[in-house]
């Protein structure tokens, strides 16, 4: 069975976190690593010599973290290479860079806000827009595939979608309202602009632009307690979805009357969606905050899950398609990943294949190689 080696570990006192890491978030090339926390700040994060780093044939005992020694400091591999700690009040509760640039980057915290970071000539990062809205605690923000929309979500139960219009001016087109409880996470669709948003109030929607405003136009209903978080298969075909209710469910498009499922999401308010593929409450023992979908192998499946839940442990998932759905196997179980503590949040690299970074309650970042 395939196992999650620890390559990295980033928790220098002088420059780690201070505070519980709530979201981490890889750049568009895969170098660079972003964290948020809440001891108020974000951080920067890139390894030393990235060539070296990334080479994945092996991990060496060299490279590898001894997890059991009280005094660790941050990996010799890797640096932060910035603190971001001039605008939030509160807690950062969620960080994504912007997926056509090298340097731009959101945060949303708990003091309601949303900052927008740039850089000139390659210095530090500036906010550069302040956007404003949630009457709360905003949880979430994320950026569509092209960096023309940004999305957030908060605590006051609304979605908000705002357009770039460059130089730092984000205009927002709408606010989102249907939810009935807080809001925990928003995802946009890889290849389309459709948004997905999860919910205290037990469902999932789905919005879409329709005649210049955005429109709920499909209620996920299917799990028995509040969705945490979710995540788009890379093709777009596939949604994933995790719950305090210790499930994972995979969703597809049910085939209408003159349509096909292998069209993959495209929502109209008359489409409904069907759960093709679970994994049952056995498997998890507590709440599942987060969930990332890796790009497919070269062995022609759909890429893998990972999870981070609040038994301490990280899991991985094979996930293939068959003649009668999809199914979803366990191909490791990573446990006390993060010691004691609660996992908030796994995410694959986008361009190197296998490496997974994970964060978590104690404050640390770590970094973890599966062979593909």
């Amino acid at each position: 069975m395939p196992q999650l080696k620890l390559a990295a570990e980033l928790l220098l006192h002088c420059v780690g976190h201070e505070g519980r890491v709530w979201q981490v978030s890889w750049d568009a090339s895969g170098t660079r690593l972003a964290t948020c926390s809440g001891d108020k700040s974000a951080r920067i994060w890139a390894p030393i010599s990235s060539s070296h780093f990334y080479s994945g044939d092996t991990i060496t005992e060299s490279m590898q973290v001894d997890t059991d020694d009280d005094d660790r400091k941050t990996s010799s591999s890797w640096q932060c290479i910035e603190v971001i700690d001039n605008a939030h009040k509160r807690t950062v509760r969620s960080i994504a860079f912007e997926p056509t640039q090298s340097n731009a980057l959101a945060t949303a915290s708990f003091d309601g806000t949303t900052a927008i970071w740039d850089t000139a000539d390659n210095s530090t990062h500036e906010c550069i827009a302040t956007l404003e809205g949630h009457e709360n605690e905003a949880k979430s923000v994320a950026w569509s595939t092209n960096g023309q929309l940004l999305a957030t979500c908060g605590r006051d139960k609304s979605v908000w979608i705002w357009e770039s219009n460059g130089e730092g001016d984000f205009d927002c087109i709408s606010v989102l309202m249907e939810h009935t409880q807080d809001v925990k996470m928003v995802v946009w669709h890889p290849t389309q602009d459709l948004l997905a948003s999860f919910s205290y109030d037990n469902t999932i929607r789905v919005w879409k632009e329709d005649d210049d405003d955005w429109v709920s136009a499909a209620t996920i209903a299917g799990h028995t307690s509040t969705v945490w978080a979710g995540d788009f298969s890379t093709n777009g075909k596939y949604l994933a979805s995790v719950s305090d209710d210790r499930t994972v469910r995979i969703w597809a498009q049910r085939a209408s009357e003159g349509g096909s499922a292998d069209a993959g999401f495209y929502y109209r308010p008359d489409l409904s969606y069907e759960c093709i593929a679970k994994v049952p409450d056995s498997v998890h023992t507590r709440a599942i905050y987060s969930v990332s979908w890796s790009e497919p192998s070269d062995n022609g499946d759909c890429g893998r899950l990972a999870t981070g839940c609040g038994d301490n442990t990280v899991r991985v998932f094979k996930v293939t398609e068959t003649e009668s759905g999809l199914n979803v196997d366990l191909e490791c179980a990573q446990e006390y990943a993060h010691g004691l503590s609660d996992i908030n949040c796994v995410k694959w690299n986008p361009k190197h294949k296998g490496w997974l970074a994970t964060c978590g309650d104690d404050g640390v970042v770590r970094i973890w190689y599966m062979e593909p």
